[in-house]
């Protein structure tokens, strides 16, 4: 694996400065997400040409594809030599380290409202980057040189937002999943910039002939192996929604809601849950046009999770050339009756002393328990 150090640009050094490159790695792992931060890791050997070169809050190219940040140092020394084993996130993690703070600060109360933003799903997620890592009114939370590409208006066309001191992580994950959406920050070297952009993905599935069909299958030898997942432990099908702010719990405004093209279920298939939604006040007459655009929006977050994670070939489909992040492809198990036209959330890298292994995830993988935490502490 090729390891390049990047000092990134600073206000006292605006420029990217190459530090170093390691080419003598062990063994390695990334893994690219595409609605939240991926992370990686690599083992080097301390004597390694530029292996000290790799420091705290520096960046990292690795082999040419994902960009990383180094977050961790661990030295070890044992019978086998001295191994320096560096981690962090992906540089789309960046988002894990700011708040969204709402623009507006009443000074006599000291409340503050929530910063709401009306548009596509692109120019909302695009919003809250730049209001919280590149608002130039408050210097201390810049990240230096990022910057947001130009807004192409993808995404669900007439979406809407309301957020006040959230991850903004958690604010574009929200946003993106719904749509469809995901996102990265990549440095522009010439230009001494880190751009951030929206991840739309294209299609690639079966059914489609406008670009390469990219097909998944054992039987076809584009697949090594195959795990299929249809999870319905957190599927949640009929929604009683509450908008907060009622000063008592007899005023609050609860209204009962399915989603869209879907018939209210009964009996054992019925699977009940409570959403507690807020968001500032809306106009008058809009109160229950606000509440179910919100109950929808958080009934995606409810589907039955449905994933196939499959070991791929090395060819005939290269990753990044032939298919990428987000894009749709064709999964398929003949022995399983399993066809999915899928999007690619995921992406795993590993890197060995045996070779090269790409683990691809296809769709909405069951929640694990911090997705379950956090959906119980974002429902109240």
């Amino acid at each position: 694996m090729d390891i390049r150090i990047y000092i990134p640009p600073e206000e006292a050094h605006p420029r990217f400065q190459t530090a170093g490159r390691v080419t003598g790695a062990t063994s390695a792992i990334v893994v690219e997400r595409l609605y939240t931060p991926g992370y990686w890791e690599a083992q080097v050997p301390t004597e390694a040409r530029h292996a000290g070169e790799i420091a705290e809050a520096r960046l990292v190219r690795l082999d040419d594809g994902a960009w990383g940040i180094v977050d961790t140092l661990r030295y070890a020394q044992d019978s086998g030599g001295d191994i320096l084993t560096a981690s962090g996130r992906l540089l789309s993690g960046l988002v894990l380290d700011r708040l969204t703070i709402p623009p507006v600060f009443n000074a006599v109360s000291g409340a503050q409202g929530y910063d709401t933003v009306n548009g596509s799903t692109e120019t909302c997620m695009k919003h809250f980057v730049a209001a919280n890592l590149c608002n130039a009114s408050q210097p201390t939370r810049l990240v230096w040189g990022l910057e947001v590409a130009p807004d192409l208006g993808r995404g669900t066309a007439a979406d809407k937002y309301m957020s006040r001191h959230d991850i903004v992580a958690d604010v574009l994950a929200d946003l993106g999943e719904a749509a469809g959406l995901g996102y990265d920050i990549v440095p522009d070297l010439p230009r001494h910039k880190l751009v951030f952009d929206v991840i739309a993905g294209e299609d690639h599935t079966a059914g489609q002939s406008q670009r390469v069909r990219v097909i998944f299958d054992i039987d076809r030898k584009t697949a090594l192996s195959q795990t299929y997942d249809h999870d319905l432990q957190d599927e949640k099908n009929v929604f009683y929604t509450t908008m907060e702010g009622a000063e008592l719990a007899d005023e609050a405004l609860t209204v009962t809601y399915i989603r869209d093209g879907e018939t209210e279920a009964r009996g054992l298939h019925r699977r009940e849950t409570h959403l507690s939604v807020s968001g500032e006040t809306p106009a008058a007459g809009q109160e229950y046009a606000e509440l179910k655009r919100k109950a929808l929006m958080e009934a995606e977050r409810y589907r039955a999770a449905e994933s196939m994670t499959v070991e791929i070939a090395e060819s005939p489909y290269i990753y990044r050339e032939h298919f990428r992040l987000g894009d749709l492809v064709t999964v398929r198990n003949c022995r399983w009756g399993v066809t999915m036209d899928a999007r690619v959330t995921e992406m795993k890298t590993e890197y060995s002393s045996s070779g090269i292994r790409h683990t691809v995830t296809l769709g909405t993988a069951p929640l694990t328990v911090f997705g379950r935490l956090r959906r119980q502490i974002k429902g109240g």
